[in-house]
């Protein structure tokens, strides 16, 4: 009874109906939906239909939450009310998406919501990479963000043509942006993007990407020419999409994700497969040299300056989104931001979350790889798929401000979704996380400061 609720709230965060359509902006969907997931999730515990559990990485999540308002109540008080919604409706996702479904045709159905979303917003994407340049008034809309806009309708080939109209309004400020399906526009003279927490056309290319493996699984599991079709839209949709974001990060995800899944199933032959997929985009897409270099030494400068932050808060961090209160730019690094902000004991949580998250599918992989029939099979093809996903998650989030997002934490949420649908099948199968994965962990957190500060240092900012 859960399942339908949660579907509804990722098209939600995905969707964002309420920006393109004033009528729907009064409305409440994010409550609404968490109301119905709940209510459906106490009737299948009150009927016995469901139990609820912890995942391997559920008290992570809670150290998160409560250690975020601990530290925001230390260093800025004044904003704890606010930002507790933020960190708490991040946290519900996860929690909710995690304990959606116990089986694996459940997972099956949040998968394919996840990629419909995927493909939806990549397909938008595209058509506003070829659609023609507006004039876009720079007014307030309701529940959007500030640099939305609405276009007017004029043609133009640069902002100085809206301005200079003489129907123009001295008082609005203009840009000159190409105009996409549900009132989208393209950002910096024509990178695509989505709206909401998919605004940022580097976030789009994340987003995008990291859902075409379960596009793969589908189609592993019933090789049908429904599925390939499916499979073969989606891969030329999102591909489209990252080169039209210029998304240098974008590319490195859409080549991750592919040359993990490849190389899993197929190996050597996989990896060439999957570079061969991957070589149009790496050529088409990206930004100009000059500007790629002038955002590279402007995050080597951001690096430098979140090592400095923590630096001044070793134990705790600056505190929950305390970031730009230190400097003018967010760290765009979530592995940077999640130690500058919560400090060693902090970060370590949220890395373990990343880490029981690649547990899940590796322990799923390896204990079915020769185990017959189609339940290990769709194991096997879940299990690649999320791992693939991930694999590209981990490279995009070091060029993005991504530890607390909602597309991470959903996923999070499926890999809790996905170690529960495995146990509905094999009750014996157990995931935890032992002391060798802990000194694993603080390995890996170690290795990662030690790797930002070297670079940090080697471009003399330290």
């Amino acid at each position: 009874m859960a399942l339908p609720g949660v579907i509804l709230l990722i098209i939600f965060i995905y969707g964002r109906p309420q920006e393109f359509n004033e009528r729907l902006a009064a409305l409440p969907f994010l409550y609404l939906f968490l109301g119905m997931t709940f209510a459906g999730m106490g009737s299948d515990i009150g009927t016995g239909k469901a139990k609820l559990k912890a995942a391997p990485h559920f008290k992570a999540s809670v150290f998160i939450l409560f250690w975020s308002l601990f530290t925001l109540a230390i260093f800025n008080p004044a904003e704890l009310s606010v930002n507790a919604v933020i960190i708490g409706v991040t946290w519900v996702l996860f929690f909710v998406v995690g304990h959606s479904t116990e089986s694996l045709k459940g997972f099956q159905k949040l998968a394919g919501t996840v990629l419909a979303m995927g493909v939806f917003v990549a397909t938008v994407a595209v058509h506003q990479g070829f659609s023609a340049f507006q004039c876009i008034a720079m007014v307030p809309i309701p529940g959007a963000r500030a640099d939305t806009g609405i276009p007017d309708g004029r043609s133009c080939e640069s902002y100085k043509d809206c301005r200079n109209d003489p129907t123009a309004d001295p008082e609005i400020e203009y840009l000159c942006e190409r105009i996409g399906l549900f009132q989208t526009t393209t950002i910096t003279a024509g990178r695509v993007r989505w709206r909401g927490v998919l605004q940022d056309p580097n976030e789009l290319a994340l987003t995008a990407g990291i859902s075409l493996p379960f596009a793969f699984a589908f189609f592993e599991q019933k090789r049908s020419f429904k599925r390939l079709m499916i499979l073969v839209y989606a891969l030329l949709m999102i591909g489209t999409c990252i080169v039209l974001t210029q998304s240098r990060g974008g590319q490195l995800v859409f080549t991750t994700v592919l040359g993990v899944y490849f190389i899993k199933r197929y190996g050597l032959k996989g990896a060439i497969i999957g570079g061969i997929c991957a070589l149009p985009l790496i050529m088409l897409g990206g930004r100009g040299s000059q500007e790629a270099e002038e955002s590279a030494n402007e995050r080597s400068e951001i690096l430098a300056e979140g090592l400095m932050i923590w630096r001044a808060f070793p134990l705790t961090g600056a505190g929950f989104r305390q970031f730009t209160e230190h400097f003018w730019l967010t760290a765009h690094n979530a592995y940077l931001l999640a130690v500058s902000e919560l400090g060693p004991f902090g970060f370590f949580a949220w890395l373990s979350m990343i880490y029981v998250t690649f547990k899940i599918s590796l322990t799923a992989l390896k204990r079915y790889e020769h185990v017959p029939g189609p339940t290990a099979a769709a194991i096997r093809a879940w299990s690649t798929a999320l791992m693939a996903s991930f694999a590209g998650m981990l490279i995009g989030i070091f060029f993005l401000s991504f530890t607390y997002h909602y597309v991470l934490w959903i996923y999070f949420g499926l890999s809790s979704a996905l170690y529960f649908a495995i146990r509905g099948a094999d009750p014996t199968f157990k995931v935890e996380l032992v002391q060798k994965d802990i000194f694993r962990i603080i390995g890996i957190e170690i290795a990662i400061v030690v790797a930002i500060f070297g670079y940090v240092k080697s471009k003399g900012l330290m």
